[in-house]
C-alpha cells in the first residue's frame, strides 16, 4: 500500500502531462496544415479571395479535436518575391506574386502546471505562388 500511495502520483502526473504534451503536439500540427490549406485555396483557385483562404485555414484547423480557431488568428496577405512589396495586379512571369498565410494560435495546458510553462502561441506562415 505505502508504495501505491508513493507512485500513483507519479503516474497520475506523468499521464495527464503526457496528455497536455500530445495535445500541444497536435495543435502545432493543425496550425500547420491550417496555414498550409488556407494558402493552397487562394493559390489555385482561379478567382481567389482572402475570405476563402481565411475559411480554408479555420476549416483545416478545426478538424483537430479542442481546436477552436477564428478569423482573427488568421492573416492573409498578397506579396511580390521580396516578401515585402503588395502586389497588385495579376501574378506574370517577371513579376510573380505569392500569397502569404499566416496563422497565429494561443494555446493552454489542461492544467496549470506548477514551474513549467502553461501555454504558449503557436506561430507558422505558408507562402506559396499564385497563378491566376
Amino acid at each position: 500500500m505505502v508504495e501505491l500511495a508513493l507512485a500513483l502520483p507519479l503516474l497520475v502526473f506523468g499521464v495527464v502531462g503526457g496528455a497536455d504534451l500530445a495535445r500541444a503536439y497536435a495543435l502545432q500540427i493543425a496550425v500547420e496544415n491550417g496555414s498550409r490549406a488556407g494558402a493552397e485555396a487562394y493559390a489555385i483557385t482561379s478567382l481567389p479571395s482572402v475570405a476563402e483562404a481565411k475559411q480554408a485555414a479555420i476549416d483545416e484547423i478545426n478538424r483537430t479535436p479542442t481546436a477552436v480557431a477564428t478569423t482573427s488568428m488568421v492573416t492573409v496577405t498578397t506579396t511580390q518575391s521580396d516578401g515585402i512589396t503588395a502586389c497588385v495586379g495579376t501574378s506574370t512571369i517577371a513579376s510573380p506574386c505569392f500569397i502569404n498565410v499566416r496563422v497565429q494560435y494561443a494555446w493552454s495546458t489542461l492544467i496549470a502546471w506548477p514551474i513549467v510553462p502553461n501555454g504558449g502561441t503557436f506561430d507558422r506562415t505558408t507562402s506559396m505562388r499564385t497563378f491566376y
